[in-house]
């Protein structure tokens, strides 16, 4: 008996190199019985019915694409499988030619689901949408520095005055966190990681605690402003004496895995020269 094949929902890129993946990668599928529910281009509306019933989300672009598509599909629970058009592509699983060559394995279903923890921060009594890979606190006005406050689980941690405060998940610790000097954190594992950003004297270092525990950020008086950053987007402006808390998300984003659990540990090792491979992307 043979097995019935995937309908998917397509998030696409803003870029020409994806677009002309698109078209080719559209006939081959077609060709092999694959029903395409929905082509979302960035920024357009998002059909509900063709994401309730579709068998996962195949996205063409890189990190950004994945983020944006992954605050769409979460409520659905839908997989996402992602294929990297971009310069770098952390999150992503396959290039365009891995995506071929391992076609006839996600046509059997032979892959894995792995569950990305997100974390969801909450200011002014006002929850916010959860992240995939990182709150920033970051100061509102460059070349000046802002005073931070930070509590975990109500219990005082330290006091730092920094350019800012990255707050990662696991998923998000190879971007901006590792970026800013933290960690490298398995996605096997859950944890909250806190990162800060050119802290004067090194009064902070990286932390990473228990996802468990609720994170408390307090702006202090007397130094600048903070933006806050979600994933990438500002969301909006912290000021002296106000607080942000950060706590695990109830809401996970789904990948499908075709490669071992750990080779995306070994792509950021990996990654040396970019300024070579932007210009070959």
């Amino acid at each position: 008996m043979s097995r019935r094949k995937p309908e998917i929902v397509i998030f696409v890129a803003p870029r020409d190199n994806a677009e002309k993946y698109l078209n080719v990668l559209r006939d081959e599928l077609t060709k092999r019985g694959w029903r395409i529910l929905q082509v979302v281009k960035l920024g357009s509306n998002v059909d509900e019915n063709a994401l309730a019933s579709c068998d996962f989300v195949l996205t063409l672009g890189g990190d950004g694409t994945i983020l944006y598509a992954s605050r769409e599909v979460d409520n659905y629970g839908k997989p996402i499988l992602g294929v990297n058009l971009g310069r770098i592509g952390l999150l992503t699983e396959l290039s365009p030619q891995e995506f071929l060559e391992n076609i006839e394995d996600i046509e059997r279903g032979n892959y894995t689901v792995i569950e990305a923890m997100k974390i969801v921060a909450r200011k002014s009594g006002k929850t916010l949408s959860p992240v995939l890979n990182e709150y920033a606190l970051i100061t509102s006005k460059p070349g000046k520095i802002i005073g931070l406050q930070v509590f975990v689980d109500d219990e005082f941690i330290v006091k730092v005055l920094c350019d800012g405060l990255i707050i990662s998940t696991p998923i998000g610790s190879t971007s901006y966190a590792l970026s800013a000097g933290g960690a490298v954190v398995s996605d096997l594992m859950e944890a909250i990681i806190l990162v800060p950003i050119a802290p004067l004297y090194r009064a902070m270092y990286p932390l990473v605690v228990p996802p468990q525990l609720t994170i408390r950020i307090r702006i202090e008086e007397g130094w600048a402003d903070a933006l806050l950053i979600a994933d990438g987007r500002i969301v909006g402006k912290v000021s002296c004496g106000e607080e942000v808390e950060i706590t695990k998300a109830d809401e996970k984003t789904r990948f499908i895995r075709l490669q071992h659990p750990l080779s995306r540990i070994r792509r950021v090792m990996s990654l040396v020269d970019l300024s070579v491979r932007g210009r070959r992307s």
